[in-house]
């Protein structure tokens, strides 16, 4: 894409990625307009006005065609459906183009990226992954779905840094000529089928990854993947599998895309040994009574939830809910067998209770705040009291972080 036709752009969503977004935009003397369905009153004003200042124009509470006519691109933000979201409708019919962040990002740079998806375990390989190139690469850049928006930093990167991405199914449904160097597949479960109209147009997001890539880039994919096969036939890249056959598939997996960039495993198993994990997964909180208390809160589907389980060995009680994602929360049955309770909450709670009531103990609470404090009561010394929801968070907080940090508060406000 000749970014130099590009004069006027309409960035879709006023959040962090929007705001980067504006700011590239701003640098390269493009005119940022930017239009967001929720009201003016949800964002700070004097962020707004600085930004008008400095010549983007706003819309707030809605899409309209006449703001958005003359726009030479639409840039959506991860948050908003490619499919059915209005802003996307209009763009359509005024013959806009569509792309994402990911992908306008992208045109920006000759780095090049490692881009990492998968259902589960997607944030602690990206994290772990840029930590090992950083010990022996000077330039190496960490960015996507971990938190991070690419265009916060993608004008400072050069043609030989290397920029190291978690990529979610929302960021791949628009990619059209983004190709990373590596592309790696943890695993694909259903998930997000809120969004996704069937398991397949998930898959199909996640394949998306690979859509660009040529012959001499890489594809590193779990060898022991239900859908291993499948993907393969779609891949024309250098392939290097991965296994959690004898070691954690997160460790496996970097180990396989330092060893394209010459990181040897040495190197590997020294940032491995100093890692303290991901905050909001599988995060130990504190200990009360002998009671420990641990914040999953990015797990957002049952099989994030099984892998909790699986790496708990003392009895659980189980705080879960949020909005639902068209999951089938049966999947974890077969787990509940050190589960000793579970207290559920949010949008998804009846939901959840259909599925479990007959497989163990559920109790249903009108707030978070209400199910951790029952979860106390009910502990004893021993047991492991777990955040892992199942559910995106949107019912009740504005993402994950804030619904763990909400837990954390109540947790460390208990009294002992």
């Amino acid at each position: 894409m000749n970014i130099e036709n590009i004069k006027k752009v309409c960035v879709a969503g006023w959040g962090k990625s929007g705001i980067a977004l504006c700011n590239v935009l701003l640098e390269l003397s493009k005119e940022p307009c930017v239009t967001e369905c929720k009201a003016r009153d949800a964002f700070h004003p004097s962020v707004i006005d600085n930004y008008r200042r400095k010549g983007v124009h706003f819309e707030f509470g809605g899409h309209s065609e006449n703001f958005m006519k003359g726009a030479d691109l639409v840039v959506l933000s991860p948050g908003v459906d490619p499919y059915a979201s209005a802003v996307v409708k209009i763009a359509h019919g005024l013959h806009i183009p569509i792309v994402g962040e990911v992908e306008f990002a992208s045109w920006l740079t000759q780095a090049k990226f490692v881009a990492i998806t998968g259902t589960n375990g997607k944030t602690t390989t990206t994290f772990l992954t840029y930590r090992a190139l950083k010990e022996k690469r000077k330039r190496v850049f960490l960015g996507g779905n971990i938190g991070i928006p690419i265009s916060s930093f993608i004008l400072r990167t050069r043609k030989t840094d290397i920029i190291v991405l978690e990529i979610s199914s929302f960021q791949l449904e628009t990619i059209v000529e983004f190709r990373p160097l590596v592309a790696a597949i943890l695993n694909i479960e259903p998930n997000h089928l809120d969004r996704h109209a069937s398991f397949k147009e998930y898959f199909d997001a996640k394949m998306n990854i690979f859509r660009n890539q040529k012959k001499d880039d890489y594809a590193v994919i779990n060898k022991y993947m239900q859908l291993c096969g499948d993907i393969e036939k779609k891949v024309v890249s250098h392939i290097l599998h991965f296994s959690d056959e004898c070691s954690n598939a997160n460790f496996s997996c970097v180990y396989r895309i330092g060893s394209i960039f010459g990181i040897d495993k040495a190197t590997c198993l020294g940032v491995f040994s100093r890692f303290k994990g991901i905050p909001h997964r599988m995060q130990v909180i504190r200990q009360i009574r002998g009671i420990t208390f641990m914040n999953d809160s990015k797990s957002t589907n049952p099989s994030s939830t099984i892998w909790a389980f699986r790496n708990i060995k003392a009895p659980v009680i189980l705080i879960a809910g949020g909005r639902d994602k068209g999951v089938d929360y049966g999947e974890i049955v077969p787990f509940l067998k050190n589960v000793k309770k579970v207290n559920l909450f949010g949008e998804a709670a009846h939901k959840i209770q259909m599925a479990l009531s007959a497989h163990a103990a559920v109790e249903l609470f009108p707030s978070l705040d209400a199910a951790v404090r029952a979860s106390f009561s009910q502990a004893h010394a021993g047991d492991t009291v777990l955040l892992s929801p199942m559910c995106s968070s949107f019912d009740m907080f504005s993402n994950y972080m804030q619904r763990g940090r909400t837990f954390i508060e109540i947790v460390n406000n208990l009294q002992t």
